[in-house]
């Protein structure tokens, strides 16, 4: 069952906002809050992509970066 594009974007908002806020509050990137932010914010975005592609068969022009480590 897929998700609803509006739907996916207003998560996706909501996550970016989230992001900013703890970034904005944390000491640095090693953070274990800033990890889980951002996380929470790729999820979103790979929902909202998947639904923008079920929805109209439309990609983002962006990509989430792999952590190789």
């Amino acid at each position: 069952m897929s998700t609803d594009s509006s739907f996916a974007l207003h998560t996706l908002i909501a996550r970016l906002e989230q992001h900013l806020s703890v970034v904005s509050q944390s000491r640095g990137s090693a953070e274990a809050s800033v990890d889980a932010a951002f996380g929470a914010l790729a999820d979103a975005f790979e929902d909202y992509e998947d639904a923008l592609y079920d929805q109209y068969s439309e990609l983002l022009p962006f990509t989430i970066p792999v952590d190789d480590a």
